[in-house]
């Protein structure tokens, strides 16, 4: 027979057991938290991917299978590559940039692509209207083959700020604020 305090113990642990493994299976049934989209910014359809690598596969039409998991992981090398696969003649899409949701490219990650790419500095080419998980959660952002341009306001207007470069966190100013992107 066990003691009172042994079986408030032996109870206690038969709670603890049970309030993990209720955790443990909620936790391995939840939905990735980081999602991978691709815009078509021509046609307005998005698509999303449980992984960078598949995103980026479906958006250049399988012409880069091996990109990264996260889309974190974009080095110089795959940006290079990204750019070069939008001046093949089988090239379906242009990658034009990536933004993410949180800071230094994290969270979830939006390829903005069409059918041709930015004519360089010749004023704007694209633009989109963020909306769902994208609107006002911009953090940072990977220009490829276009400079990107945040702006606070749907259509392109209110404040805005321009990105001709990758940049790891888009600044106090315009931090979970952007509610559509330009592609210049």
């Amino acid at each position: 027979m066990l003691s009172p305090t042994s079986r408030v113990a032996v109870t206690a642990g038969a709670v603890l057991l049970a309030l993990g493994t209720a955790t443990a299976n909620a936790n391995a049934n939840a939905a990735p938290t980081a999602r991978n989209c691709v815009v078509d910014i021509d046609s307005g359809s998005k698509q999303c991917y449980d992984t960078f690598r598949a995103a980026i596969a479906a958006s250049t039409n399988g012409r880069i299978t091996d990109a990264p998991l996260s889309a974190k992981h974009i080095d110089q090398k795959l940006a290079d590559r990204l750019k070069a696969s939008s001046g093949t003649s089988a090239a379906e899409s242009v990658q034009l940039g990536v933004v993410y949701t949180d800071s230094n490219y994290g969270g979830s990650s939006m390829t903005l692509t069409a059918g041709t790419g930015c004519q360089s500095g010749n004023g704007r080419d694209f633009q989109y209207d963020l909306d769902g998980i994208w609107n006002n959660s911009i953090s940072s952002l990977t220009t490829l083959s276009c400079w990107l341009e945040l702006w606070d306001a749907p259509n392109t207007a209110g404040f805005h700020q321009e990105y001709q470069q990758a940049t790891s966190y888009v600044g106090d100013a315009m931090n979970d604020r952007a509610s559509s992107v330009a592609m210049l």
